[in-house]
């Protein structure tokens, strides 16, 4: 605590030392997780100041408590070990994503690109999927509920690695992310339950992979790899009216928001890039859905919709864009913030845009 109060003479390089000796504890206590909690607890609380000088061995430690963790989860799949190490396993993976996403949101962003190439999201996708493979077996009782809480912290993490990360986008899809969520999909939309606690925890999921695939669907490049799958056109599909009684009415509102949204930078590419043959998502019908789904939000709702910049989405102002895509965009905030959109739009070469 002395540490985290008031500078005195020193105290840089006592800061210095003590994230040291809390990053090579993390690495030879990997398998203790209240040594680890301890520790990650601790180096959340300095300031990204604090760690700048040390940001990459922090990173390389909690990656490497993930990997040791991924073998123990992946020896669960095929060996009969006891219930008790997977999920400590589960347990102390949760933990380190979670450091790992806070970590990154301390102050990171500039640093993004070089964390992905760190292994980073290879490493977090393999472990949403060891994740993924438990949840899946019993998604209504507890060990499926607490392996839930791990996809959210993946999900999540990846979501917050990959905005305006075009690199980290191709490093997604590269190693298979695309499937994953897929797969993840597909087992969410089958879970029937009365269980509160499984819904919302579900809601949270889906919130955070489309938030993640809205940033995918942002760089022009990859777009069409969305294509290549006529269920993940029909999951977007689906999800821009997603409802769920008693759930949270911001994560209702972003989960559509995040669909209608990919859906429409999918479709500003036009007609001639459009690759569905299913008369149900053709074109006109996938357009007609999006502006359907917009009209239908209460514009004075709660939502906790957040952009770097306005960078990525500037291209649907473009004059030949379609109107539902432009009313998507329309519908990012209430009606006193829009107002200041057209001004900040400015600020980031809108107008340009405007008049191609």
């Amino acid at each position: 605590q002395v540490l985290l109060s008031e500078p005195y003479p020193g105290y840089g390089r006592h800061v210095r030392r003590a994230i040291t000796l809390f990053v090579i504890a993390m690495n030879i206590h990997a398998s203790q997780y209240e040594v680890l909690k301890n520790c990650m607890g601790m180096l959340t609380q300095f300031s990204s100041y604090q760690k700048e000088f040390l940001f990459y061995e922090i990173m390389h430690s909690y990656i490497y408590v993930l990997e040791k963790q991924k073998s123990i989860l992946s020896r669960s799949m095929v060996l009969s070990i006891e219930d008790s190490a997977r999920d400590k396993a589960n347990r102390i993976s949760t933990l380190t994503v979670k450091a790992i996403n806070t970590t990154i949101c301390q102050g990171a962003c500039g640093k993004k690109n070089t964390v992905g190439k760190m292994r980073l999201i290879e490493t977090i996708l393999t472990v949403s999927r060891l994740g993924f493979s438990m949840f899946r077996q019993s998604p209504h009782e507890t060990d499926g509920i607490n392996f839930c809480d791990l996809l959210m912290e993946t999900w999540s993490t990846l979501w917050n690695i990959t905005d305006e990360q075009a690199g980290n986008c191709d490093r997604f899809v590269e190693h298979l992310g695309l499937e994953l969520y897929l797969d993840t999909y597909f087992v969410c939309s089958q879970v029937k339950t009365d269980d509160r606690r499984v819904t919302i925890k579900i809601t949270t999921l889906i919130r955070n992979m489309l938030g993640l695939m809205g940033n995918i669907a942002e760089v022009a490049h990859i777009r069409p790899k969305l294509q290549e799958a006529e269920e993940m056109i029909r999951s977007f599909y689906m999800l821009r009216c997603y409802n769920k009684d008693g759930d949270s009415e911001c994560d209702i509102m972003e989960i559509r928001y995040s669909a209608a949204g990919i859906l429409s930078h999918i479709c500003s590419d036009g007609p001639d890039k459009w690759q569905m043959t299913d008369e149900e998502l053709s074109y006109e019908t996938v357009l007609k859905g999006i502006e359907e789904a917009v009209d239908s939000w209460n514009i004075n709702s709660k939502r906790s919709i957040n952009y770097k910049s306005f960078n990525p989405i500037l291209h649907i102002l473009r004059v030949d864009c379609p109107y539902p895509c432009k009313l998507w965009l329309s519908g990012l905030s209430p009606t006193s913030a829009r107002r200041k959109l057209g001004g900040l739009s400015r600020c980031y070469g809108g107008m340009a845009v405007w008049s191609c």
